[in-house]
């Protein structure tokens, strides 16, 4: 799932809705004339439903913290 759907479903725990339907996530993705993806919604409502947003940041920054060990590639060359 791209992370606009994770923005998404944040927004309605945000906003008060401890566990968003795959709907609720929709209409907010909607109102930002994102494109919906109803297969990402499904991952993000079985990854995430019923978590609080304290333990989805939690879950992000871990997934920020491996990422950091993959490393990145090298730069590209200049263009001349």
């Amino acid at each position: 799932p791209a992370m606009k759907h994770v923005a998404a479903y944040m927004l309605c725990v945000l906003g008060g809705n401890a566990n968003p339907s795959a709907n609720d996530i929709k209409k907010v993705l909607e109102a930002a004339e994102a494109t919906v993806d109803d297969g990402a919604i499904n991952n993000i409502i079985e990854s995430l439903g019923g978590k609080s947003a304290e333990e989805v940041e939690k879950l992000i920054a871990d997934g920020k913290g491996k990422m950091a060990n993959v490393g990145g590639g090298g730069g590209g060359g200049g263009g001349g």
